[in-house]
């Protein structure tokens, strides 16, 4: 009997879960809008989730998919009047990491100002990823300006990107200045999967150095609670939870001191764009390389924990990576070219389920080994912040090139580096 009542519980469950899906799948972009003019004479729309309570949330973000409409319409059903900004579609530019890391910061000050006169209502930032950039300049700029409106709360982060790039394999990331100038209270909700999640205790105490009022929860299991297709259990909790959280933070961070930081925070000129390894690079890091004991989509055990011998060449995935997916058939032609040489090519899928990995592979043929890393620790311990990242090691079991992006494996200059190695 307890079986049974199990069993329909489940299956109520993915009907709720299709439900909500299929729900959240026609849900549209707020009809109401408010215009905001900024310091350089341009004007934005906001799209506008009105409410009847104190409290007003900024959120800006990128490319609005149903889980944040949803979430925008849960705040305000809580009392919390929402606007929502997409600043490369307000402005009509295109939408990039480097873009938000040279966003004039300025134009965030210029909507909690906004906001504070016409509602005079407390404000609170959302933000994710690199949108934190802006976020964080534009509410230390707001802060030191000479005449500002009403109260900002704080910020609400989701696994803030606060680096200038993406480094080279085998370095740590170098964080962006306003990492050390921000005072304003924040709650930071890091996914446990996300590629910055090896380095998030490192941004947390730099974070801290100056202000006391940073607190943090790592969502294990979850990448990041906006993906609209992400349904692991603790992010559905923190979608049904995160309004009511909300509305406490905002009676929470009134409550905590805050120091402005005494200098004129000054947001930097032109930041250049990360440039992503277009080549094999010599590697940056500790040559050596980390143990790997995963098991592949099939359940087939593989323990590496000796790489002498033999050119290993170790990729590290996943099957949302339109890159990664990109280089398997060269990938897979690297590994023929390379069949009569001491040669290993094995691959390591980032937090994908065998079952996703063996329906992808349905569809794009993988000729090498597919381990899976079911929680990233795999690639945490690598080092491994963004996908594809591919690790070639020496016969001296060293590793002796690293590569941060898609290039092709096929090519001849990277066949010939590949058997000088055998030599």
């Amino acid at each position: 009997m307890i079986k049974f009542i199990l069993a329909v519980f489940s299956v109520m469950a993915l009907f709720l879960s299709q439900a909500f899906a299929e729900e959240e799948n026609k849900l549209k972009m707020p009809s109401t809008e408010v215009s905001v003019h900024l310091h350089d004479g341009n004007d934005v729309s906001v799209y506008q989730y009105p409410a009847s309570g104190k409290d007003l949330v900024i959120w800006v973000g990128y490319s609005w998919h149903d889980r944040a409409i949803r979430m925008a319409e849960n705040l305000a059903a809580k009392g919390m009047e929402v606007w929502q900004i997409d600043f490369a579609e307000a402005l009509m530019q295109t939408s990039s990491s480097n873009f938000m890391r040279n966003l004039d910061a300025g134009y965030v000050a210029d909507l909690i100002d906004a906001a504070h006169q016409r509602t005079g209502k407390r404000v609170i930032l959302y933000a994710q990823g690199y949108v934190a950039i802006p976020v964080l300049r534009g509410a230390t700029i707001w802060q030191q300006r000479d005449k500002h409106f009403g109260k900002l709360s704080g910020a609400v982060l989701f696994s803030p990107d606060l680096v200038t790039g993406l480094p080279e394999l085998g370095k740590d990331p170098e964080y962006l200045d306003i990492v050390d100038q921000t005072s304003i209270p924040m709650m930071i909700y890091q996914g446990g999967l996300h590629g910055s999640a090896e380095h998030f205790a490192s941004l947390v105490k730099r974070l801290s150095t100056n202000n006391p009022n940073v607190f943090h929860q790592t969502l294990q299991g979850v990448t990041s609670i906006f993906y609209h297709d992400e349904n692991a259990p603790e992010t559905l909790r923190m979608v049904r939870e995160l309004p009511a959280i909300t509305a406490k933070l905002f009676d929470y961070f009134d409550t905590l001191p805050i120091k402005v930081v005494a200098a004129k925070y000054q947001q930097p000129s032109q930041v250049s764009e990360a440039r992503l390894d277009i080549k094999l690079k010599p590697f940056a890091g500790n040559p050596q390389p980390q143990a790997i004991k995963l098991a592949d989509a099939h359940g087939k055990l593989f323990h590496l924990n000796e790489y002498s011998g033999k050119i290993t060449v170790v990729n590290f995935w996943a099957t949302w990576c339109p890159p990664c997916v990109e280089e398997i058939p060269s990938l897979n032609r690297l590994r023929a070219a390379m069949k009569d040489q001491p040669f290993e090519l094995i691959s390591v899928n980032y937090a994908d389920t065998p079952k996703q990995i063996i329906d992808f592979m349905k569809k794009v043929n993988v000729e090498f080994p597919v381990l899976v890393d079911p929680a990233g620790k795999t690639a945490q311990s690598w080092n491994v912040i963004g996908f594809p990242s591919t690790f070639v090691i020496g016969k001296d079991g060293k590793i002796v090139y690293g590569v941060n992006a898609a290039i092709h494996w096929d090519s001849q200059e990277v066949i010939d580096t590949l058997k000088a190695l055998t030599r």
